[in-house]
């Protein structure tokens, strides 16, 4: 049963239960594939331990018993929802699986109230490895992806999870903090505070690490979410939120996305390979590239000219003040509904993702005809032998979309998300800002999102 828990300066708060997680072991190893909206994995043959760590752990946090239903059990865990409710008819829905930002509702230049964040409407869905890359949750320990899932401090290496490809580390990893439950309370009747406290050795990661999250709502129509985390050793820490926007409404789909108009407060960009997305330690400029995102542009006029066909999957360098304040990083328009969103953050880099890894992914067409022959060679099953080989497993999303609220098929191109955050590997590359919190200090991180209606068609 929701209740309101305040109603101060028109903002109110209203705590209810979005779902409730049961003891169990919610998916067998057999339907597992982790992240694949995210990638494709070529898996060796020594890597499918790594299938039953994966699950392993999915257990271990969820304990042993019966799968998560919607029937009563004494053993449930309830996963409380918090919604920010301001004067302009704005709603933002918060869980407590994740932190993760359910949905966003704000209305358009008519008036017309929609809900314009893509996400599920049910626990399980959020808990589903298969459906869940990271939507909307916070991402950490640290964002993004680190190379090899390696890094040392002082004289000590650390070896992480590797999630992304089975070669590299990605947003905290299998278990990281957008997949944990986080404690919440409100605090001076606006606030929304949730808090998690990670152990010592959680992912690989070194130290105990104490993270917040605060989250308003203003009558202004920002949403400001401050993070900050202590630690009791040296460690990497990079949060950020992995929110997906379709300013045209969740379900608006890959036309009205293509709709959108994006200018990012970006000059440079980390360089990658177009098929590697780990930044080589390269910093270029954008100008004269299809990186080059200071002047408005169309979405539908990028995605295909990225090259792989892939859109955006890249991080760029904000331009940044001497103070160490929110700055402006990126604003986009929808400009069918009127609605626009910006965004201010402290962070010295700004990831830009157009979800081309959603399903149906495009495959790269590494397997050759000798591999596909010797591989379903004496097969007469109708599973997909071609395209395995003796000594490499590719794992394959089998979803035509993902689920998603009332209905929605999310695929490709279908929604944006803007992630301000520290620069990629920034652990492994020296020149990079410092992504290392030592004990004594604190980890900050302010975000806002800001949201409003343009009537006309100005620039």
């Amino acid at each position: 049963m929701a209740k309101r828990i305040c109603d101060c300066e028109n903002i109110s708060v209203v705590e209810g239960i979005f779902g409730e997680l049961c003891p169990g072991k919610p998916f067998d190893i057999s339907n597992l594939s982790l992240n694949l909206v995210y990638s494709e994995y070529n898996v060796s043959e020594n890597s499918k331990d790594d299938l039953k760590k994966v699950d392993s752990s999915l257990t271990s946090s969820l304990g042993e018993g019966d799968c998560h239903t919607s029937k009563p059990n004494s053993n449930a865990i309830p996963i409380k929802s918090y919604t920010l409710i301001n004067a302009n008819r704005m709603e933002v829905m918060i869980i407590t699986y994740g932190a993760t930002i359910v949905s966003i509702k704000c209305p358009d230049k008519y008036g017309d109230t929609a809900d314009i964040v893509l996400g599920y409407e049910d626990i399980n869905s959020y808990v589903d490895p298969t459906l869940n890359p990271f939507m909307g949750c916070i991402l950490g320990r640290c964002a993004n992806r680190i190379k090899d899932g390696k890094f040392k401090i002082k004289d000590t290496d650390y070896s992480l999870t590797k999630n992304d490809m089975f070669k590299h580390h990605i947003h905290g990893g299998t278990d990281g903090f957008g997949k944990r439950l986080w404690e919440a309370h409100v605090e001076d009747c606006s606030y929304v505070v949730m808090s998690y406290l990670s152990d010592d050795g959680e992912e690989g990661y070194p130290g105990a690490l104490l993270t917040t999250v605060k989250f308003k709502l203003t009558n202004e129509n920002r949403l400001e979410i401050s993070m900050r985390a202590t630690t009791s050793k040296p460690t990497v820490v990079n949060l950020s939120y992995g929110t997906v926007f379709n300013l045209a409404g969740h379900d608006a789909g890959e036309d009205e996305l293509r709709a959108h108009k994006i200018s990012l407060n970006c000059d440079r960009w980390t360089f990658s390979e177009f098929e590697n997305p780990l930044p080589t330690g390269a910093i270029r400029n954008v100008g004269g590239t299809i990186m080059d995102l200071r002047i408005p542009r169309f979405l539908g006029e990028l995605l295909e000219k990225v090259p792989q066909d892939g859109g955006f999957d890249h991080n760029f360098c904000v331009v940044r003040s001497s103070q160490p304040e929110p700055c402006f990083v990126a604003r986009v328009l929808h400009a069918n509904s009127g609605r626009y969103i910006e965004l201010y953050s402290d962070q010295p880099g700004v990831h830009l993702y157009t979800c081309g890894r959603f399903p149906p992914y495009r495959l790269k067409e590494e397997s050759t005809e000798s591999s596909k022959s010797s591989s379903s060679a004496g097969c007469e099953c109708e599973c997909d032998c071609e395209s395995l080989s003796d000594s490499q497993v590719s794992i394959k999303s089998n979803l035509e979309y993902l689920p998603g609220k009332r209905g929605a098929k999310y695929t490709r191109f279908t929604g944006f998300s803007i992630q301000p955050q520290n620069y990629p590997d920034a652990v492994n590359i020296p020149h990079f800002p410092c992504a290392i919190l030592r004990p004594g200090q604190v980890y900050y991180h302010d975000l806002v999102y800001k949201f409003g209606v343009q009537l006309g068609g100005y620039a």
